[in-house]
């Protein structure tokens, strides 16, 4: 059964803001490599900032998805890419093609020292790194993050998986740690708190764009996890509003001659 994301699920604003300013030195229509995409909740954004968006993921199912959302929302400079994260050099016919390489809540899933190794030959001189985090480390989750667990849980044990048939390895190091030791070691950082609201249908859809429980991972359990999600949310929340103030880090890294 084909499964659908809303398309209310947007980036916070002041992300999308500062990582326009970014590309602000360039003449021409910027390039940008979005690593670990997902469904294209920032590749979308950027486009409709003006940015012409690779847009690169492992799975299908996401890049459909962005795909589908792209036409609802009309846009056409978004090209979406089957790949792993550490090919992205491999796409630049001409070196250094891309402005800058985004890389949203994915970071944590890829071998990150190889990844900035690749882009480093991907990425113009004077171009960026940012590497996006919806909740910054160390802040407080979401009000309704323990029903999830407990839900997640239920349905798929104590192992936390990083897709069907995948262990999550937690990452050694933070990633500023990691950007500072590779050639992006020029590195600034934003926080900024916001607002997120959502439907009842638009958070339920969101946990299908997490690697650990996504339609690939569930399998035949979808639909019975889905259900008892609905439950527990709608018994938690009966208007099926949920909101919440949380805060994002956006972690940019440049070359440091670039930066100088």
């Amino acid at each position: 059964m084909r499964r659908t994301w809303s398309t209310a699920v947007r980036t916070p604003p002041a992300v999308v803001d500062y990582l326009a300013t970014q590309w602000g030195w360039a003449t021409t229509r910027p390039h940008i490599l979005d690593l670990g995409c997902g469904p294209g909740t920032l590749s979308l954004d950027l486009a409709e900032r003006g940015a012409s968006v690779t847009a690169v993921d492992v799975s299908e199912e996401m890049l459909a998805a962005g795909r589908d959302w792209a036409q609802a929302r009309g846009i056409r400079t978004v090209t979406w890419k089957r790949a792993d994260a550490t090919d992205a050099a491999a796409w630049a016919k001409d070196p250094a093609l891309f402005h800058g390489v985004t890389i949203a809540d994915a970071f944590h899933w890829m071998d990150r020292r190889q990844v900035l190794s690749a882009i480093d030959q991907a990425v113009r001189p004077g171009g960026f790194v940012a590497v996006i985090g919806y909740r910054a480390p160390g802040t407080q989750r979401e009000w309704w993050h323990a029903l999830l667990e407990q839900l997640r849980l239920r349905w798929l044990g104590s192992v936390n998986l990083a897709g069907p048939a995948t262990t999550y390895v937690e990452p050694d190091g933070g990633h500023e740690e990691v950007l500072r030791s590779s050639a992006f070691s020029q590195v600034s950082v934003l926080r900024t708190d916001y607002r997120q609201t959502y439907t009842l249908d638009e958070l339920i859809g969101l946990q299908r764009t997490y690697a650990y429980s996504s339609t690939a991972t569930l399998g035949d359990r979808q639909d019975g996890f889905e259900e008892d999600l609905r439950r527990t949310l709608t018994a938690a929340r009966p208007d099926g509003r949920f909101e919440a103030v949380l805060q994002a880090a956006v972690i940019i890294g440049r070359r440091p001659a670039d930066a100088a």
